[in-house]
């Protein structure tokens, strides 16, 4: 696939998947054996992540995603997003806590055949404890 046939599925799939929650289209997306990396377990196989998918969805119902950046080159997709959402259902047991939450994130994907089948995440997750509450935010002077 060309570099910006991969950047197209991987906009597409931030479009479908994550701002729309059209969890039924995953496959399209994709590969059974995908495997995604960041905070927290690994996800791998397209069960896990159909599952995790829903879980968020349920988490943050409104979740939304802007990119900001995106990048190819060869296999890989590297993107940079804003997000927004509102924490209204149980995350990995954590009960919901009613609070809006923001976030930044660096995604790398590898794709192959026109799906993803890696994606590596790094973001921060003491802000995300801290906008929920679950953690206290650092003093200021």
């Amino acid at each position: 696939m060309s570099i910006e046939t991969n950047k197209a599925i991987v906009r597409r799939f931030f479009d479908q998947i994550m701002n729309n929650q059209r969890h039924d289209l995953l496959e399209e997306f994709l590969d059974d054996s995908t495997e995604f990396y960041g905070p927290g377990p690994s996800i791998i196989g397209l069960p896990a992540l159909r599952a995790w998918f829903a879980m968020f969805a349920a988490a943050f119902p409104d979740w939304h995603i802007t990119i900001d950046d995106i990048i190819a080159e060869g296999d890989r997709v590297v993107l940079r997003y804003s997000a927004n959402g509102t924490h209204l259902g149980e995350m990995q047991g954590i009960p919901a806590t009613g609070k809006p939450y923001a976030q930044n994130a660096i995604v790398i994907y590898r794709l192959n055949n026109g799906k993803i089948v890696q994606g590596w995440v790094q973001t921060d997750m003491l802000s995300m404890m801290q906008q929920l509450g679950l953690l206290p935010a650092p003093q200021t002077a």
